[in-house]
């Protein structure tokens, strides 16, 4: 790989670094909005992270378009030897390894994320159940395997 080449593939990994780095950020905004409960700041970053997310797909995209063009291998284990391959010192592959390293961070921190998003969730179901008289549910499986919800009705008052 010429000096050029390798400048060209630091710039895009670089750009992608950035904004993967971003994106960390606003998940971890995301997280801290999501235990507050304020719909409106949820809203608000959760177009921000569609933003960033789109962008981080244009360089991951134009990443492989580039190591496609010169000949070398873009997906995990390929790339991963084609990195292993070049000197430790070579910025390459520290950008690399970070990459890598951040792509674990925001792997985690989504998880985090929509584990708050379902209890939040259960949440509601149960409070609506409460209030829809069906506060005994309970869930069965049905010949074809499919989940069924069977309610025992309770009166929250009579008259």
């Amino acid at each position: 790989m010429t000096n050029t080449t390798q400048q060209q593939l630091s710039q895009l990994l670089a750009a992608e670094l950035k904004e993967s780095k971003q994106l960390l950020d606003i998940l971890i905004e995301e997280h801290q909005a999501l235990s507050s409960s304020n719909p409106d700041l949820i809203a608000v970053i959760s177009s921000r992270k569609l933003d960033v997310m789109q962008q981080v797909e244009q360089h991951h995209s134009k990443r492989t378009e580039f190591l496609a063009q010169i000949g070398c291998p873009s997906s995990g284990e390929e790339m991963a030897r084609f990195i292993s391959a070049l000197p430790k010192e070579n910025l390459i592959v520290t950008q690399w390894q970070e990459l890598q390293d951040l792509a674990r961070k925001l792997q985690h921190q989504n998880e985090i994320n929509g584990g708050v998003i379902a209890l939040t969730q259960r949440h509601i179901t149960i409070a609506l159940d409460i209030l829809s008289g069906k506060a005994n549910v309970t869930a069965t499986y049905g010949r074809s395997g499919q989940t069924h919800a069977e309610a025992i009705p309770q009166h929250l008052a009579k008259a």
